[in-house]
């Protein structure tokens, strides 16, 4: 069979986006309780707000985070769809060449 699409190699690409994904997500979560915790410097008004924006910049960045590892994982399986696909579609392909 002849493949335009080398289905190995998308199966391997399908495979390292998805170990991305697990590694981006086990370092968000060993991350998470350090950047959630911010203490202020000081007890003085500036500290506190100073403290404030830094947890709601911390909680933004762990939810953008977040959401981009499950797009990450989304298209990893999608990969791996669309090597199943590309094979199936050339083995119709070829069957239909024989009759």
């Amino acid at each position: 069979m002849t493949f335009f699409v080398e289905p190995v190699e998308v199966a391997a690409q399908s495979v390292a986006e998805a170990t991305g994904a697990a590694t981006t997500a086990g370092v968000l979560a060993g991350s998470t309780p350090a950047m959630t915790a911010v203490v202020p410097m000081g007890s003085e008004e500036v500290s506190v707000a100073l403290a404030s924006a830094i947890q709601a910049h911390n909680a933004q960045f762990l939810a953008e985070t977040t959401a981009g590892v499950a797009d990450r994982g989304m298209f990893a399986s999608n990969v791996g769809v669309s090597g199943v696909m590309s094979v199936a579609t050339e083995a119709v392909n070829q069957a239909s060449l024989l009759l």
